[in-house]
């Protein structure tokens, strides 16, 4: 499929054509991730417990940005689809102008990044190896937030194989340097923590590199110069969804501050399957990431049927994908647990949150298609406003009572976060039946694409 031309009809093999390279970029990313925490594991649990406190403080700084930059996939595929395909490529130029704000807040952050850890429960030796990789990974801002606005950028085209190659050359690079830089190689010292940090860096900044040139190349045709209408309209649309990341991701912030009272050993539990998850969630992820794109092609040229065809083509797909994962972390859980090797403690808590993580596979499926597929007709604000409600009202309250107050510790925080994933999906799906995405009717003048209004 032309990465310009809408396809008359949308199936799986639609969706899936569109999703692979997709899967395969966020499985160099999950890998990443993995490896990361299976070198820093090496050094001990306490290690592993700084490098989950870490995490989730740079999640938590780059939300806000992550979720705006998602408005460039959204403007891009609808002006795609409206065949508007030079306000489309003037998009990328105003990603990078956001990229250059954004980073530029980052760093603004750095004196305060000490601060933001100890309120998610880092003290002592813990707050010293969460800040030495917290830190490094700060002042990479530009080419953290480059490679993500350009590979949005990329997949609003429909094009997801150039960002495909580009994340995999980073994240193969971050693999190999992680132990040369960690535990030291020849001339270059061991850095530990800090190590894995710059492995990180070098890796996201080949792949923005790559991006970068591949844009130039093709962008050198319109304006680089800042264009309001099109910086308001990805504001308008990418504003709201990183709101919600800013505020979904502070609930996850608080989930893990939660977890660290609740011992070393939850929150390195913890750590480990949320590794592990992000694997199971790729598929469902990858298509939903897909499914989005089409949508918001299909609703930039007023054909609702074809949005309403593929999102009925990403949920069959995602859910299929998930189910099958949740299948097998019942079935065979060592599989997944033995590369962190963790303590015996540690171990048997894994094992029973992957129980609870094969519960909620379909129903994580269904929500995260969804909640793409409305962000791409333009329904941003009212995924924003449910996610944070249930994020904060739901996950929050139930998860912390569960883990602290009745001693359920990582067990009670993820039951908390089940019961957020099953209200999302139901909602979700409601306003999608509401809006016609189940649908399959066509009429002859179909909505004006948000984006342009």
């Amino acid at each position: 499929m032309s990465r310009h031309t809408l396809p008359a009809r949308v199936g799986p093999r639609e969706v899936l054509g569109l999703a692979w390279p997709v899967i395969v970029s966020m499985l160099s990313f999950t890998l990443m991730a993995a490896a990361d925490a299976v070198f820093v594991g090496w050094l001990g649990t306490a290690s592993l417990a700084a490098i989950g406190i870490a995490s989730t403080a740079l999640f938590l700084v780059r939300s806000f940005g992550v979720g705006l930059l998602s408005g460039v996939r959204i403007v891009v595929a609808q002006r795609v689809g409206a065949g508007s395909h030079g306000v489309a490529t003037r998009a990328g130029w105003q990603a990078l102008w956001v990229v250059g704000a954004l980073s530029l807040a980052s760093w603004a952050l750095l004196p305060f990044a000490s601060i933001l850890l100890v309120a998610l429960g880092a003290e002592g030796a813990l707050l010293a190896e969460a800040s030495a990789y917290l830190q490094p990974r700060l002042l990479a801002a530009p080419v953290s937030f480059g490679l993500f606005g350009l590979t949005a950028w990329f997949q609003g085209r429909g094009d997801t194989r150039t960002p495909m190659v580009a994340n995999v050359l980073a994240n193969l690079l971050n693999i190999a340097l992680d132990p040369m830089l960690i535990f030291g190689f020849g001339p270059l010292p061991a850095m530990g923590m800090a190590g894995a940090a710059w492995a990180s860096n070098l890796g996201e900044a080949v792949g923005f590199a790559f991006l970068l040139a591949r844009f130039v190349r093709e962008g050198v045709a319109v304006s680089a110069r800042p264009h309001r209408a099109v910086l308001l309209a990805v504001a308008r649309l990418g504003a709201p969804l990183g709101v919600q990341g800013l505020l979904q991701m502070g609930s996850f912030a608080v989930f893990v501050a939660v977890l660290a009272r609740a011992g070393e050993a939850h929150l390195a539990a913890h750590v480990v399957v949320i590794r592990i998850v992000l694997l199971s969630f790729l598929p469902g992820l990858g298509v939903a990431n897909a499914t989005g794109v089409l949508v918001g092609q299909a609703t930039g040229a007023r054909r609702p049927a074809i949005a309403a065809q593929a999102v009925r083509a990403g949920l069959s797909l995602a859910v299929g994908a998930m189910a099958v994962f949740a299948l097998l972390f019942v079935a065979v859980p060592g599989v997944f647990i033995a590369p962190f090797d963790p303590a015996p403690e540690v171990r048997a808590l894994v094992a029973q949150l992957l129980l609870i993580a094969a519960a909620f596979q379909v129903l994580d499926a269904l929500m995260v298609v969804l909640f793409h597929s409305l962000s791409a007709v333009g329904d941003t604000r009212f995924v924003t406003r449910v996610s944070v409600l249930a994020a904060w009202f739901v996950k929050l309250p139930l998860g912390t009572a569960l883990a602290l107050p009745l001693g359920l510790g990582a067990v009670g925080a993820w039951l908390g976060l089940t019961a957020e994933i099953v209200l999302l999906a139901l909602v979700f799906a409601a306003r999608a039946r509401a809006l016609g995405l189940f649908a399959a009717v066509e009429p002859a003048d179909g909505p004006e694409p948000a984006a342009a209004r």
